[in-house]
């Protein structure tokens, strides 16, 4: 996390709601705490990231034998290669009636020398800290169009060249998620945050549940 958390996990903690306590959490790309996780009432935590050994986004199975009331996962998501697999592996560790938080990034995380609204452009493939661990995905509804965070993001990203926001994603995108798409015993609001006018980012955020009729067992 960094120096976006200021803003960031406010926006987290309303969503989640202050006074709502859980009985267990599980926090993935999470390797130890930090603000947000210490900021979320629950009688019992468990990490799980790459580099604890435990947790491989990509991975098929994520081999988590618990079920959990709440999923965070936050600036990870994005190197999802698959995100259909990724909501059903979150449903997997859901208990009945559970929550999730999870994030997506658009934006110059990575601070390359051309702008980038994502993931390739001139042929070049982002990546994050290590040339093995790149950025895959990125959600979209087109209710974003007109929320006014977006409008403003795109506007600034617009500075740079860019004359679509939207046809950047899917040119640029390797795998680009309609939450139109999502399984139908999903409840899931979104809030958006635009940030960095010189080198402008945009997070989507998705606070979900998973409906008990249909939830797996």
């Amino acid at each position: 996390m960094g120096k976006s958390d200021p803003i960031i996990i406010p926006i987290y903690q309303k969503m989640l709601g202050s006074e709502k306590k859980y009985e267990n959490v599980a926090f993935l790309g999470f390797s130890e705490h930090n603000n947000l996780t210490r900021s979320i009432k629950c009688k019992k935590s468990d990490f799980y990231d790459l580099s604890l050994g435990n947790w491989n986004i990509n991975d098929l199975d994520w081999n988590i034998p618990y079920k959990y009331d709440l999923v965070v996962c936050t600036r990870c998501a994005y190197f999802a290669k698959d995100v259909t697999q990724f909501f059903k592996n979150i449903e997997k560790i859901s208990n009945i009636d559970s929550d999730f938080l999870i994030d997506w990034g658009v934006g110059d995380h990575w601070r390359f020398e051309n702008y980038k609204v994502g993931w390739v452009k001139n042929k070049e493939h982002e990546y994050a800290y290590n040339e093995n661990n790149f950025l895959w995905s990125a959600v979209w509804h087109d209710e974003f169009l007109n929320h006014p965070e977006f409008l403003k993001f795109e506007s600034w990203v617009k500075k740079f060249g860019y004359k679509s926001v939207k046809e950047a994603l899917v040119e640029e995108v390797p795998e680009l998620f309609n939450l139109d798409n999502l399984p139908k015993n999903i409840t899931i609001s979104a809030a958006l945050i635009s940030l960095w006018e010189e080198s402008p980012q945009l997070y989507i955020i998705l606070k979900g549940k998973f409906l008990d009729e249909n939830i797996s067992q």
